[in-house]
């Protein structure tokens, strides 16, 4: 019955001490995971040809917070809204952040998107990242 009780305890603390481990290589992976499904959807658009555009952004503000409610956009700010980020034509950007190991980390297709929509503002021809369904794309 010892034996029975110790080797359990045994299991179950490798068990637990393997899903600890585990934990960071799932967010590596899903990022990983992400970030090649955005990029064979960007592949798949077909070519345009020559491109060259430059757009400058100044004094551009980013807000990185570890709860909604510090946001300056009320539809963000309000709890079980599903707006991760937001941008707005002053050149800022709100976003969620995580504090891990004294970093911070943030979701950097939240960040991507909002980003999109600041080049979208400053220049029409960027496409706005909410309307490209309405593109086909």
């Amino acid at each position: 019955m010892i034996i029975t009780t110790r080797l359990s305890r045994f299991i179950f603390f490798v068990a637990l001490l393997g899903a600890f481990a585990g934990c960071g290589s799932y967010v590596t992976e899903y990022r990983k995971t992400g970030f090649d499904y955005a990029q064979r959807g960007f592949a798949a658009i077909e070519e345009s040809g020559e491109l060259y555009e430059v757009i400058e952004l100044k004094n551009v503000k980013i807000y990185i917070v570890g709860d909604r409610k510090d946001f300056n956009y009320k539809k963000a700010a309000a709890y079980g809204s599903p707006i991760a980020g937001y941008a707005n034509t002053n050149n800022e950007i709100g976003l969620l952040g995580k504090r891990v190991g004294g970093k911070i980390v943030i979701n950097q297709s939240i960040l991507g998107h909002e980003l999109n929509h600041l080049l979208n503002f400053k220049n029409p021809e960027i496409v706005n990242p909410d309307k490209l369904d309405e593109m086909g794309l």
